[in-house]
């Protein structure tokens, strides 16, 4: 899989955060009581979908539109009997987000925690965020224009949209995309993240701009500094919250989809995820990252591996995913897993490597547009994947790890609820 570029600096132990590529990114902190590794079990097969969604009071559904179902779901993995057995295996988990508006301390076993980030949660949610952009009449509504996308890595790039939808929200306006836009992650006419995912909105750019009615927001300034929530929202946490966003604003269009279905078929035998689990997904970010210093040195698979080992086999987990900018990684597999007497088995799927951000902007648009293509590729099997291992540094782990919030809790056998848990107390918030 394609390395993923540039991403919002974080903190390691004792790392100093430093600017890339002169992009004004702001400030994020880790907090890491063990190794700076994440690791989560996930929802998982669609063929419990609907099943799911029947357990579920119909009342809850009643406003749901057509277009609704048909535009939000392309990703949701509800929890089967393998996930169960998964999860009921690995201990509780704490994990502690710092620097964003307060201090939240996760508890995988935490009931207060596990209600929110309910299914029931995000389905409201996303109904809610998608009423929202999609009235039924754009006619006097209040507008946000999101101009001036980062010219930064992909992960940093999203989470700074997501900063700016999440203000246009809390001013309770609509947001919509500048048109052409800048944002160089994509190739088609629009320049904006619509190249790759569903419309932000049903609503075009009036045309007068001016008063309070329509403004212009930037969405190459900040991370989160001050976030602030629609009365809707107002008693979520920061991490739910922001997840939810991130979720509404990466749904994949058709066209991305067919696309990342394909190259899975092409390189996984029998050729779909779900026909995989359970399996692990391991980021094992190096290159800029450590020359940067923004990671203090260049961790082993070993190292990775070594985090989950124990986990894995307690759970028969035999399958992994394996991802890095770094080619050297897969050789190392290679001696690693000898050395287990072949307990795993390796998924992959050939994609370009050795890809930073000067690289990929100097790149025809053609070729970066198809890089960006296999990061989306990447980004759906590590969140499809049972367990997911990264440096929660990097903001492509972030984006893995808030898709995965929200889509991580559903009702086990006995009306309760689990929690995807982590393997360390690592992780940040910007």
């Amino acid at each position: 899989m394609a390395p993923k570029i540039v991403r919002v600096p974080l903190f390691l132990v004792g790392a100093v955060l430093i600017f890339i590529i002169g992009v004004r990114i702001g400030s994020n902190f880790c907090e890491i009581k063990q190794e700076p590794y994440a690791i989560d079990s996930s929802l998982s097969t669609a063929t419990k979908l609907n099943k799911n969604l029947q357990s579920i009071e119909k009342k809850d559904f009643k406003s749901f539109s057509f277009a609704y179902n048909t535009t939000h779901l392309w990703s949701m993995r509800l929890a089967d009997d393998n996930y169960y057995r998964i999860a009921r295996l690995l201990p509780c988990r704490t994990v502690k987000y710092t620097n964003g508006p307060n201090q939240e301390i996760m508890n995988s076993c935490d009931q207060s925690v596990i209600n929110e980030f309910s299914v029931e949660a995000t389905l409201h949610a996303q109904q809610w965020l998608y009423e929202h952009q999609h009235p039924i009449d754009c006619t006097n509504k209040k507008f946000a224009i999101l101009h001036s996308f980062a010219w930064s890595g992909f992960g940093s790039t999203l989470h700074q949209i997501v900063w700016a939808f999440g203000r246009a929200l809390a001013e309770d306006r609509i947001a919509i995309y500048e048109t052409p836009g800048n944002w160089l992650h994509g190739n088609c006419k629009l320049g904006t993240p619509d190249c790759f995912f569903r419309p932000i909105s049903n609503c075009s750019i009036p045309s007068k701009v001016h008063g309070n009615q329509t403004i212009r927001m930037p969405a190459n300034t900040h991370h989160w500094f001050e976030p602030t929530h629609p009365p809707i929202f107002q008693n979520q946490s920061f991490n739910w919250y922001r997840s939810q966003l991130l979720f509404y604003l990466i749904r994949y269009n058709p066209e991305t989809l067919a696309y990342v279905q394909s190259t899975v078929a092409k390189y996984f035998n029998p050729p779909s995820v779900d026909s995989h689990r359970p399996y692990i997904a391991v980021y094992v970010r190096r290159s800029d990252k450590v020359r940067g210093r923004e990671m203090s040195q260049s961790y082993s698979l070993q190292q990775y591996f070594d985090l989950f080992d124990t986990d894995a086999r307690l759970a028969k987990i035999t399958k992994v995913y394996v991802n890095s900018e770094d080619q050297k990684v897969f050789s190392e597999f290679d001696q690693l897993n000898k050395n287990k007497q072949g307990y795993y088995k390796l998924l992959s799927i050939d994609a370009t490597r050795d890809v930073t951000f000067p690289t990929l902007i100097s790149m025809p648009v053609e070729q970066r547009s198809k890089i960006i293509l296999e990061f989306l590729t990447d980004l759906y099997i590590e969140v499809n994947a049972d367990l997911h291992v990264g440096t929660l540094t990097s903001n492509w782990c972030r984006l893995v790890d808030e898709m995965r919030f929200v889509l991580e809790y559903d009702d086990d056998d006995d009306g309760g609820r689990i929690l995807r848990l982590k393997e360390n107390s690592a992780s940040c918030t910007s």
